[in-house]
């Protein structure tokens, strides 16, 4: 109910704008409650100074009711100078036997409090002001020598003010980067339930096709008698299988990248390029792809080979399924340099293409890019997981029916 009335529109459950929000209420209550105290006690004193006292509560309560409005950094920046001023006020009337300079800790640490780290040089500011307001209320030049209790007034006092600065500081700093940490793992929790949703999804109407189709194909064949014809549907069936064995090697894929631990080695980036084209060989139109490697000699990456090879080979693979036919000779052409502590791969061929509609929705999950597709349409998403994994990036430019090109950049000595 309080906090209803504190903050009216702005009350909308935990967070780090609401806690700030909590903060500010609390400072400006805090001084309500000082000024309310300070006018109940001068009742019993007759030379009680209420002008400065009323006004400062006057003042306390419209900020309390700008920071209800959503007016925050108004109601602090008011509330500041007011605590800085009243404070000043009552040190210039009575300046060493009762202690008022003590307000300026709150004000000036208070400052440093409700801006945060985000804003640090706003109370930063604050904090330099309050201690430089002290100075010149406080500060006695005949009086600062050693030998003169003023001297240890001031001194004790600064240092108390610096300790306490800095104590606030780092704590503002370590809840910043802790609030940082949450905000980044909600995104990211985010995003794995909702890739989880549309993974379920996708992986058991991928699963099921071809499972169904494969069950027809057969009770097709039982009603056959005809050997070419049973052969048609068997050769079918092979077909239904590979694209299930390739779905299913894709899903192992992206668990091994989600999960496995990053292990890198000193590879040779040519000696896995020709590897994994050779794993690839036999793939139904290999033999129409010619390989072109325009690599510099020796070069290396220390990476984990595991993942390296799974991108080359979904990028290469694609490269083989989606070549143009009416094109000879068809080819890839890898080719890399280094740049800047990088190593830079363009891995570029001549085929059909990708309609530009389509570019910037190639990396997502179960994205195909029309109904010809021939993957599983996880094929690229693993891909841009697993640089991302490597903390390398990829970017691609595609012309339809000119060609694409993938360009991937990864440090050349990940550690």
């Amino acid at each position: 109910m309080l906090e209803k009335l504190l903050f009216g529109v702005n009350n909308k459950g935990a967070s780090p704008q609401r806690d700030k929000f909590l903060l500010t209420a609390y400072f400006l209550l805090m001084y309500i409650g000082i000024d309310i105290f300070f006018l109940f006690v001068n009742i019993f004193n007759p030379k009680g100074e209420n002008i400065p006292i009323l006004i400062g509560l006057a003042v306390s309560t419209g900020c309390l009711y700008l920071l209800r409005m959503g007016w925050r950094n108004t109601a602090i920046l008011i509330q500041l100078i007011r605590t800085n001023a009243i404070a000043f006020v009552f040190i210039s009337i009575d300046p060493d036997l009762t202690g008022n300079f003590f307000y300026y800790i709150v004000s000036g640490i208070g400052a440093l409090a409700l801006y945060g780290h985000e804003e640090r040089f706003k109370g930063i500011l604050f904090s330099s002001a309050s201690l430089l307001l002290f100075y010149i209320s406080m500060l006695r030049i005949d009086k600062f020598v050693p030998t003169n209790p003023h001297f240890f007034l001031i001194m004790n006092f600064t240092i108390a003010y610096v300790m306490a600065f800095i104590i606030i500081y780092f704590l503002n700093k370590l809840t910043f980067f802790s609030q940082l940490r949450e905000a980044e793992k909600k995104i990211q929790l985010e995003k794995v339930n909702s890739e989880l949703d549309r993974f379920v999804y996708s992986v058991s109407h991928d699963l099921r096709a071809p499972l169904s189709s494969i069950s027809g194909l057969i009770q097709l064949s039982e009603k056959s008698s005809d050997v070419k014809e049973i052969g048609e549907y068997l050769n079918l069936m092979k077909g239904r299988i590979d694209k299930l064995e390739q779905f299913i090697r894709d899903i192992m894929n992206f668990s091994r990248n989600a999960r496995a631990e990053v292990n890198p080695e000193m590879v040779d980036v040519s000696a896995i390029v020709r590897e994994t084209f050779e794993t690839l060989r036999f793939v139904s139109g290999a033999e129409a792809v010619a390989l072109e490697e325009k690599l510099p000699d020796s070069m290396t990456l220390m990476i984990d080979r595991t993942r390296f090879q799974i991108v080359l080979f979904n990028l290469i693979s694609n490269a083989i399924q989606y070549r143009d036919p009416y094109k000879n000779p068809c080819f890839i052409r890898i080719s890399g340099y280094y740049h800047v502590g990088n190593v830079v791969l363009q891995i570029q061929d001549n085929g059909v293409g990708i309609e530009a509609p389509h570019i910037p929705k190639v990396f997502n999950m179960f994205y195909r890019a029309s109904g010809n597709s021939k993957g599983s349409g996880l094929g690229l998403y693993i891909v841009k997981e697993t640089m991302e994994k490597l903390g390398g990036t990829i970017s691609l430019h595609s012309t339809l029916g000119q060609g694409t090109e993938f360009t991937l950049v990864l440090p050349a000595n990940l550690v």
